[in-house]
Parts: structure tokens; C-alpha cells; sequence
């Protein structure tokens, strides 16, 4: 007997609503699911569609489309500095493949305990295309949430991570090259660093989640803050992994246009260095500081390598779904 959507439904995901952090009164399975929100929080709420072809390869694993999609959502909760508190699904299958969902739900149930965000509902239907769409929820005190229209002149700007390493795994994926699985595993194990966003609410100015290229996702910032920025190249050439495989230049491209960091980008002021070094330790995350605010509205560089076109990388908008 052919499986129906109910059938999958309650093989494959409904179990996974059995495990909570004790605020879901009631999970997968009714027409709502019911939480109990604290009456001394605030809740955040962000939602995010992935596409196939489009932000994961065609023919990704379930496991490669499970973790990129729910680490693309929980990167924006990262970014307001909110601690998670759930999450629905919607997914569109274009057939039923028994191997794939059985991958696509194990690397779910993975997920919802390492990054400690409970399962509350969803739905299940079949489409022309693979799409899941994530909306997730999190936590914050009253007032103390990170917004992208904080930045002060003279604030330093940091990028967390290891950005323009998914973007060169991407590319060597699109043009059937080889790639170091140290670089491979940023593209397709992306990690949203929800504890350094809890880590910088209260030290930070303002932050934005970085997916569709540093310099585009930096000027949504910048142009929210009413603040332009010097940013220094050379800080962005010290990825010795990524120098390696691509040179110094290339690197530096990478780092600044490609996107699928799931980084967070986020500027403090100055005084804020050594307990940023101390969350960067305690965190074992690179915190690179690449340049400061400054109060023209516009995008400087500063040590510029070789073959780097500037006014290119100045144009660049990064990824545009139109």
C-alpha cells in the first residue's frame, strides 16, 4: 500500500516532537502546537525557504538539505542574539524516497539537541521542486536584541569564522574539482553560532547574519546604521587553509562575495576587544576584526592584494534570488 502524507508524517517526523525543553504543551500531531512563552521574554521569529538547485545542490542527501536548511534559519536567530525556542517545517517533495527522508529526519533529531531547538509542527506536501521552509523562534530579554541599525562610527567590525570557505567548496562543487574536506565541510556541515550571538548580545552595537556574501550582507548594515566602513584586506588574507587552496587574492574574493558563510558579522566598540578575545577562546571561533565604521556612507579598502579588482568587489550585491 502506497504511503499517504499522514503515513510519512507520523513515521518520520512525529516522533521527533517527543523531544522538548519542557515549554510544549502540545507538539506535532494537532492542527497548533501550544507553548508556554515566559512572561519575562520576548520572542524573535524568522523565517527561511531552500530550494533545490538553489541553496543546496540537485540530488543533495536529506542529511546535507537537513542541516544547511536548519542552520540557514538559526543563523538569523544568531544574529538578533536570541536563544532558540522552536521551530516548524514545511516540506515539498516532488516523489517519496524512503532512503532520503529516513536520512532527512535522523539528521533532524541530531540537530534539535545539538543546537537545543524543539520540533513543534510542520507539513508535508508534494510539489514540482524540493523546498523546505524552517520558521524558527527564539528568546531574548526585554529590549536586549541585536538589530542591524546599530553600528557607531568607530565601531570595530568583526566577521566570526571562516568566511569565503563554503563559497570555494561551492565553486569546486559547481566545476567538479576537488576539494580539502576542512574546506568541504563549511558548505555542507554549516554551523549557526548561536552561542556567540548570545555571547556579544549586550557588547555589540548591531549584527547581521551573513549568507548571501560578507561585503552584500556588511552594506544591509551599514545602510541601516547610516555609517559606511574602511575595511582592511589583509585581515581577510590570513586564512591559511583557504590561501592555500586558491592564493592570496582569490581568497580575499571569496571571503568578501561568496556566500553560504552562515557567519555573523557585528561591530563593538573599541573597549570591547579583550572580553571579545576572551569570548573568541572560550568559544575556540576565530573573531577577525577587518575594519572599523567610519561616518561616510561608503566602502574603503585598505591593503589591497595584487590582481584584486576593488571597484568590482565595490559594485558586488551579492546572491539575488531575482
Amino acid at each position: 500500500m502506497e504511503d499517504t502524507e499522514f503515513d510519512l508524517i507520523e513515521k518520520y517526523f512525529s516522533p521527533l516532537g517527543q523531544w522538548s525543553l519542557g515549554h510544549t504543551l502540545v507538539g506535532p500531531g494537532d492542527d497548533c502546537a501550544v507553548v508556554q512563552v515566559p512572561d519575562s521574554r520576548q520572542l524573535c521569529i524568522s523565517t527561511d525557504t531552500l530550494i533545490n538547485g538553489v541553496h543546496f545542490p540537485a540530488g543533495a542527501t536529506g542529511q546535507m538539505v537537513a542541516r544547511r536548511s536548519i542552520a540557514a534559519a538559526l543563523s538569523d536567530l544568531a544574529a538578533m542574539g536570541a536563544t532558540p525556542f522552536g521551530m516548524t517545517g514545511a516540506l515539498t517533495l516532488v516523489q517519496i524516497s524512503a532512503r532520503w527522508l529516513e536520512a532527512f529526519s535522523a539528521e533532524i533529531g541530531d540537530l534539535i539537541k545539538q543546537w537545543q531547538v524543539p520540533l513543534l509542527g510542520g507539513n508535508l506536501s508534494q510539489g514540482s521542486e524540493l523546498s523546505i521552509t524552517w520558521t524558527v523562534m527564539g528568546l531574548v530579554k526585554p529590549g536586549e536584541f541585536l538589530l542591524r541599525s546599530g553600528a557607531q562610527v568607530g565601531d570595530d567590525i568583526y566577521i566570526s569564522g571562516y568566511p569565503g570557505r563554503a563559497g570555494y567548496a561551492l565553486d569546486c562543487l559547481l566545476q567538479s574539482r576537488e576539494v580539502a574536506a576542512s574546506l568541504e565541510k563549511h558548505y555542507s556541515q554549516p554551523t549557526p553560532r548561536l552561542e556567540l550571538g548570545e555571547a556579544i548580545n549586550g557588547l555589540a552595537h548591531s549584527a547581521i547574519d551573513v549568507s548571501d556574501g560578507l561585503l552584500a550582507d556588511l552594506q544591509h548594515l551599514l545602510t541601516a546604521s547610516g555609517v559606511g566602513a574602511r575595511i582592511d584586506l589583509a585581515a581577510l588574507s590570513a586564512d591559511a587553509q583557504l590561501v592555500a587552496a586558491c592564493g592570496v587574492a582569490d581568497s580575499v574574493r571569496f571571503a568578501l562575495t561568496a556566500g553560504d558563510d552562515y557567519e555573523v558579522c557585528f561591530t563593538a566598540e573599541h573597549d570591547q576587544r579583550k572580553a571579545l578575545e576572551l569570548i573568541s577562546r572560550q568559544l575556540q571561533l576565530p573573531l577577525i576584526r577587518i575594519g572599523r565604521v567610519i561616518e561616510s556612507q561608503m566602502v574603503e579598502f585598505e591593503n589591497v592584494p595584487g590582481h584584486l579588482d576593488t571597484a568590482l568587489l565595490a559594485k558586488h550585491a551579492g546572491y539575488r534570488h531575482f
